[in-house]
């Protein structure tokens, strides 16, 4: 178990420790999946190189790596079972027949698997969950995932199970989550914005503090309001507030998250009257979307303990300062 480092390529230097475990997140097309191949070695980096300990491994195949590289789609022949993939990777570790038996009937058991169902039968969960068992039967020092819960539901908690996992193994992660759920059992967050690394840090630093609207919106909903800064007044779609220091002078936005708003109690003065376009209920609240003036939709938490239905109006409270301003 290594520690892995980029080291003067275009995006700076970076070093993922041994054994812990970092995403990638940004907007599409940043270079989440290309920075993950670069580690693997399916693409070579236009200046600089690749460590894994102090070997330099800019120019060895990914074969030769250390590691192993992982996505949604099984690297194996569609017409293979369950039973057959979960035999090569014991195989692939050269353990003895009884060992292998016995880690492939615990990570059956473990992940619900049907052994002798074919690969090209399977759903993508139920694919997830056997990519998932080849994973823990081979034990990489070093895992390489690009968005390989991608397709399943996240009400199936397999992030949570997976992740600890691996992190019992010890295994040093790096990864480009397929959904926010997974940024939960991770320890460190890089955000990447047109190939460049924008924020790093715990996802709850990055969550609670975003330098750009792409490192808010990788971590979480986000609804990005125009506003206009003159002295320490803040002016917005949703309303005006003072801000002591103001951050900036001119144009900018204004970073604001779901739960950044409460319902005005009755006889209380509200900031902004919401109007009910879109509802779901998970996590034992509701997440609104509402439409304002000019087309503009706003993300809001609500207390589950509401009756909530679409073209309902709402007197709302916020509180400004938990907004992030920036300037453009």
């Amino acid at each position: 178990m290594l520690d892995v480092s980029l080291t003067d390529i275009p995006l700076g230097t970076v070093t993922f420790p041994r054994s812990t475990h970092t995403a990638i997140v940004g907007p599409a097309g940043c270079g989440k999946s290309t920075l993950l191949q670069i580690i693997a070695g399916d693409r070579k980096p236009q200046s600089g190189q690749v460590r894994i300990g102090s070997r330099d491994v800019t120019s060895l195949r990914r074969a030769r790596r250390p590691l192993l590289y992982t996505t949604s789609a099984i690297d194996a022949p569609s017409r293979w079972s369950v039973r057959h993939l979960l035999v090569a990777a014991a195989r692939q570790r050269t353990i003895d027949r009884e060992d292998r038996q016995q880690e492939i009937e615990l990570a059956t058991a473990k992940w619900n698997l049907l052994l002798d169902r074919r690969l090209d039968t399977l759903s993508s969960t139920e694919k997830t969950r056997a990519n998932l068992a080849r994973i823990e039967i081979l034990k990489p020092a070093i895992l390489i995932a690009d968005r390989i819960l991608e397709g399943v539901n996240p009400s199936e908690n397999l992030a949570d199970e997976f992740y600890r996992t691996l992190r019992v193994m010890g295994t040093t992660v790096i990864t480009a989550p397929s959904s926010i759920v997974e940024l939960g059992a991770i320890d460190r967050v890089i955000v990447l914005d047109a190939g460049r690394i924008v924020q790093q840090g715990m996802p709850s630093e990055v969550y609670g503090n975003p330098v750009s609207e792409a490192a808010a919106a990788a971590t979480g909903d986000v609804s990005v309001v125009p506003v206009t800064i003159s002295g320490n007044i803040v002016s917005s779609i949703i309303g005006s507030w003072e801000t002591d220091p103001p951050p900036f002078q001119g144009s900018g936005i204004a970073l604001i998250r779901p739960d950044s708003f409460s319902v005005a109690a009755a006889g209380e003065e509200s900031d902004l009257i919401f109007g009910v376009e879109e509802a779901s209920f998970y996590g034992g609240a509701w997440h609104v979307l509402g439409l304002l003036s000019g087309a503009f939709l706003l993300r809001v938490t609500l207390p589950g303990s509401l009756a909530i239905h679409k073209g309902k109006l709402m007197a709302l409270r916020y509180d400004p300062s938990r907004f992030r301003l920036l300037a453009k």
